[in-house]
């Protein structure tokens, strides 16, 4: 028993000394459009734990995209630490115009690209490349910031939220000071009404055994 007291007590001290609770970056999609003027924008700043979705809309005839990182540096796209997003048609579906059966009418097509940054691809600097099927190469930019939330400590005992007024500042300040002074004379009314009623018992019993004395 006098264990389990114990540890509550340790733990009750130590959710009073730790730091508040801090929430985590809720995640985020950061978008870049890929048109026939470019990519919008060609440097995206986001967090840790972000994801950037790349959405191809250049309907140039013949034009697709290829969204590709070189993270080894080996100059292909195929690592563990490289991206390559295929290609990217600016729409997927059936051609109405024709019967025949192009790329972008199978189930391989995609016209977005997405990348999370939460794991392989973590804080940093990600120098991309956009390679056209033409052979233009288009160069971007993805910095990854750290997510940093650094802990707040809780308000000190004592601390006053609000707004006062400059006037009411003093009488303010003279009631905080003041309420100490009323708790100790409290405690102390207390004492000496105590110690008084003790006095008046011992009174009344001295009284009480004399009188027991004289009857006898």
């Amino acid at each position: 028993m006098r264990a389990s007291k114990c540890i509550l007590s340790l733990i009750l001290v130590s959710m009073i000394f730790l730091p508040m609770n801090v929430q985590a970056h809720a995640a985020d999609t950061f978008t870049v459009v890929v048109k026939d003027t470019g990519l919008t924008p060609n440097s995206s700043q986001i967090m840790y734990n972000d994801s950037v979705i790349w959405h191809n809309v250049d309907s140039t005839e013949n034009i697709t995209h290829r969204i590709v990182f070189d993270g080894d540096g080996d100059g292909l796209f195929n690592g563990s630490n490289d991206w390559d997003s295929g290609e990217l048609y600016p729409e997927c579906g059936s051609n109405n115009q024709t019967n025949e059966t192009d790329s972008n009418q199978t189930d391989d097509c995609n016209m977005t690209f997405l990348v999370w940054f939460n794991g392989t691809f973590g804080v940093g600097e990600y120098h991309y490349q956009d390679i056209l099927s033409n052979g233009t190469v288009l160069n971007g930019t993805v910095i990854v910031m750290e997510d940093v939330h650094p802990a707040e400590a809780p308000p000190p005992i004592g601390s006053t939220f609000g707004v006062f007024d400059d006037e009411d500042g003093e009488s303010t300040e003279a009631q905080s000071e003041s309420e100490p002074m009323d708790a100790r004379q409290l405690i102390m009314f207390v004492g000496i009404g105590s110690g008084v009623s003790a006095v008046l018992l011992i009174i009344v019993l001295i009284r009480r055994s004399d009188e027991a004395e004289e009857s006898f």
